[in-house]
Formats: C-alpha cells, sequence, structure tokens
C-alpha cells in the first residue's frame, strides 16, 4: 500500500514510517520540513502549499500532523488544513484517511484540545472515509512537559495530583499501521498506555532516572484544565492496550551507567 504519512517527521510519524517500510508498504512522508528525509514531500496544511503534490499516488494518509507548537495556527493548520487535505484527498480517490486524535478531548476545556475536538468533527464529515484513533499522552510527551516544569534551579515544581496514562509512541504506531491498512472503521476504541498514574510518580520516577536531586514541590494550578487532569480526564482506564511502562521508557532512554 502506499501510504502518506502526515505529520511524518514527528515523534509518531517517523516511527509510523519506520514500520510502514519494514513491513514492506511504501511510506511518503508529508512535513513542513522534510530535508533530509527519504520519499518526502514538503507542504504546508496552513497555506495548501505541496498537499496535492504529497497525494498525488496515494492509496491511504495517516494524518498526524499538528500545529502542536502553534497554537495561534490551529485552526489555520488542523481544521482548515484538514478540511483542504480530505477535499484534495477525495479528488485524488483516497480510500482510507486515519485521524490520530487525543483520549478525553471531548470534554476537556484546553483550547488545544477543543481544535482537535474540531478537527475530528471535519473528519467526521465522511468527505473521505475515515477511522479516527484516540491515544493517551505519549511518554516523549510527559517528559517534555515534565522539562518545562523543570527550569528552576533547585526544585521541580509540578502539578503533583494529575493524572496521565503514558503510552509508547512506538505501539501506537503499530496500532495505526494496523489501523491503516484495515478498512475505515469511524470512531475506534481509545488507546492507552498500561498504567495511569500521578504526575508526582512519573516526576519522581523521572528525577531518579536522570540522577537530578532536586526538590519536588507542588505547583498548584487554579484553572479549569487543572481540576479536570486531577480528575483524570485525559484517562481511559478501561482500555490498557500499551505494554511499556514509563518506568520502562525511562530505563532505555537512562539506562544505568
Amino acid at each position: 500500500m502506499n501510504v502518506l504519512v502526515t505529520g511524518g517527521t514527528g515523534t509518531l510519524g517517523r516511527h509510523v514510517v519506520m514500520l510502514l517500510r519494514q513491513s514492506g508498504h511504501r511510506a511518503r512522508i508529508m512535513s513542513r520540513e522534510p530535508r533530509g528525509h527519504v520519499d518526502a514531500v514538503q507542504a504546508d496544511l496552513r497555506t495548501g502549499e505541496g498537499v496535492a503534490k504529497a497525494l498525488a499516488g496515494m492509496d491511504a494518509v495517516i494524518h498526524a500532523a499538528s500545529a502542536t507548537r502553534q497554537p495561534l495556527r490551529g485552526r489555520s493548520t488542523d481544521v482548515l488544513g484538514t478540511r483542504r487535505l480530505l477535499g484534495l484527498a477525495r479528488e485524488e480517490h483516497i480510500k482510507h484517511v486515519v485521524y490520530v486524535s487525543i483520549v478525553g478531548i471531548d470534554r476537556s476545556a484546553y483550547p488545544y484540545h477543543r481544535t482537535k475536538l474540531k478537527t475530528e468533527a471535519v473528519v467526521r464529515e465522511d468527505i473521505v472515509p475515515w477511522t479516527i484513533l484516540r491515544a493517551t499522552q505519549f511518554h516523549d510527551l510527559v517528559e517534555i512537559v515534565l522539562h518545562g516544569f523543570s527550569r528552576l534551579p533547585a526544585v521541580v515544581a509540578v502539578p503533583l495530583n494529575w493524572q496521565v496514562q503514558p503510552v509508547d509512541s512506538k505501539e501506537a504506531a503499530r496500532r495505526l499501521v494496523d489501523v491503516v491498512l484495515g478498512e475505515p472503521a469511524g470512531v475506534l476504541p481509545d488507546f492507552g498506555g498500561p498504567e495511569v498514574r500521578t504526575f508526582e510518580s512519573l516526576a519522581r520516577a523521572w528525577l531518579i532516572a536522570r540522577k537530578d536531586n532536586r526538590r519536588l514541590v507542588n505547583l498548584p494550578m487554579p484553572f479549569r484544565f487543572s481540576r479536570q487532569s486531577v480528575d483524570g480526564i485525559l484517562t481511559s482506564p478501561e482500555h490498557t492496550d500499551g505494554k511499556v511502562t514509563f518506568d520502562q521508557y525511562l530505563a532505555e532512554r537512562y539506562p544505568l551507567s
């Protein structure tokens, strides 16, 4: 199968591309910065430049691109950009588009999650036969967030009671590959990690793995999304599909010397 992977150079996308190619399929990367990658097309969802070229000759699309680092461009990139992508995909007779989304966004007050929900609504318009797979937070993202909370020299201040269910991005990629090779299936069951953890337990494990002796303190965040995170809004404890725990991820990333 010929599969276009939007966001194919990102955390999830690069694993998807590798797994597709290892399985004997063609994986074309669509990215704003494709330099150095094989079978890659430079394209921008926000402007539409290069998107038609990226879709040419493809059978299916795994749509993993998103304006995660440019929230002010969320509507133009994610919502309107996805509508443009799907319209062009229909002209190219694409048989299946798989959209990667996030567990719990239909209840979340976080602005980026609202953007993702609006993008899901575009996918559901049935412009192209579709599947939506929602996953919990990747181990890699949890670590990025922890780095963000670790800018002070003597302490690491995090919202200790947030609940998350981190999942390995390689396992999510394997699920996506299985999905795109199948028939369009609508909204699939959530794909979650093996454990629901508090941010306190994740932060402590992270500090130990990195041999970081800074003190862990609570960071109160009086926002609705913070309260929702304490309640586990981004978790799906009935779906513990992933097998790799956050501790196992850390052991691989920070092996003992």
